[in-house]
């Protein structure tokens, strides 16, 4: 229907309504001269895809990171096992969780005292590591204070209930 849209109003505007519209569904001459501008007529065509199924593919990726300074100067390296678990969150460390439009700073309760005063400070400079727009949130998450949308992210905060 766009497309009809777009042809109807350029004929209009830019043909003086002189054009011929030609609907290559109903003229086999048409049709043949359609593809073969195209280099031909695929075996299978496609079928429609939503613009918004590639923007929640987007939402729903995200980046692990454990940051810590155990051997004396602080350090990010990822971590690509999935999927996450609760037992990922070490206590005596601090974590990122990167989402595409949110950056989760997680802070162990046993993580030195370095690590806790500098985490926003590395969320504001993971932001910028990794060239992120200028409004994406950081949110600093202290253990056992987390809530449902950041444990969504990980398999076993939730108590089995039998």
């Amino acid at each position: 229907m766009k497309a009809l849209e777009v042809v109807t109003n350029m004929r209009k505007a830019e043909r003086h309504a002189q054009a011929t519209i030609l609907f290559p569904k109903d003229d086999e001459e048409a049709d043949a001269e359609f593809w073969k501008i195209l280099g031909g007529k695929p075996a299978v065509i496609a079928a429609a895809t939503s613009d918004d199924a590639e923007k929640l593919a987007a939402e729903h990726q995200y980046e692990f990171y454990k940051v810590s300074n155990a051997d004396g100067k602080l350090q990010c390296t990822s971590v690509k096992e999935r999927p996450l678990t609760r037992e990922h969150l070490d206590t005596n460390d601090v974590f990122i969780l990167e989402l595409h439009n949110h950056v989760f700073i997680w802070i162990g309760k046993e993580a030195n005292v370095e690590e806790k005063k500098q985490s926003l400070f590395i969320g504001k400079s993971f932001l910028e590591a990794k060239k992120k727009p200028a409004n994406t949130r950081v949110s600093r998450v202290v253990e056992n204070t987390e809530d449902a949308f950041f444990k969504s992210f990980f398999n076993g905060f939730y108590p089995i209930i039998k």
